[in-house]
């Protein structure tokens, strides 16, 4: 049948990234291990040839920073301000007011700006170095789970089997998982952050300045958690089918 088939094909690409996920936490976590163990450094860059495909690797530990600052009410373009961002958002024809260039209509006020910051160290045991690199395998670990499991309820789909014990098992696992892995993480970066291993950043020279964030990613999205708890209520649904199914099994 068209459906079978086509939950065979997702099937197989399930398999295929749950693999390539796997393989990918075990090169991070040798990359580490090599780093850790004094053989080399803390970047890495590999080039996989494949057929009509070369697929290159990055990894560097990283850390997010952001930074925090008010927009200049006047931007001159001669003197530029160094204690606020000189960002003019002009509407149309720029106008000029001698060396100052005026603002449009709608005028920014404050900035919040978010991106890496990437890190390095001396080959050999380093605490923080060995929190980024485990949290990154842990986390690809966990999406590897994920997808393992994908895979199995996708077979099981392409089987015929859509409302089954063996579905519904596989939902509640995704559901749960995602869940956990959610509030579990942010919880985990408490004790593996920079400021827990006692890093602080100072920083010298024209404001603005960045800052370290609290915690990766940030706290739990509850973007993610609600899909979570929405497979978790499909897997209960899955399960009344079931029982109608089974029900109607034994009564023919």
């Amino acid at each position: 049948m068209p459906r079978q088939k086509a939950f065979r094909i997702a099937s197989g690409v399930a398999l295929v990234a749950w693999v390539g996920t796997t393989l990918a936490g075990l090169l991070v976590a040798a990359f580490g291990v090599i780093g850790l163990a004094g053989w080399g450094d803390y970047r890495y860059h590999v080039d996989v040839p494949l057929p009509l495909l070369s697929l290159d690797l990055d990894f560097q530990p990283s850390w997010e920073v952001v930074q925090f600052g008010d927009v200049c009410d006047q931007v001159n373009i001669r003197e530029p301000a160094q204690d606020c961002y000189n960002l003019v958002l002009a509407q149309g024809e720029q106008r000029m007011d001698g060396d100052v260039i005026l603002q449009g209509d709608v005028q920014p006020v404050d900035a919040a700006l978010s991106g890496r910051l990437f890190l390095d160290a001396e080959p050999g045991w380093d605490s923080l170095m060995a929190s980024l690199y485990g949290m990154q395998v842990l986390a690809m670990l966990v999406l590897a789970f994920l997808l393992a499991q994908l895979w199995l309820l996708l077979r099981t789909a392409s089987q015929g089997e859509t409302f089954s014990g063996p579905m519904v098992r596989r939902l509640r696992i995704i559901g749960g998982t995602i869940v956990g892995w959610e509030f579990l993480e942010p919880f985990l970066w408490l004790f593996f952050s920079p400021k827990a291993n006692d890093y602080r950043e100072i920083t010298i020279g024209p404001w603005p300045h960045l800052s370290f964030a609290s915690m990766e990613p940030g706290g739990p999205s509850w973007t993610v958690v609600s899909f979570g708890l929405l497979l978790l209520l499909l897997a209960e649904l899955f399960r009344h089918g079931a029982d109608l199914a089974e029900e109607q099994r034994l009564t023919v």
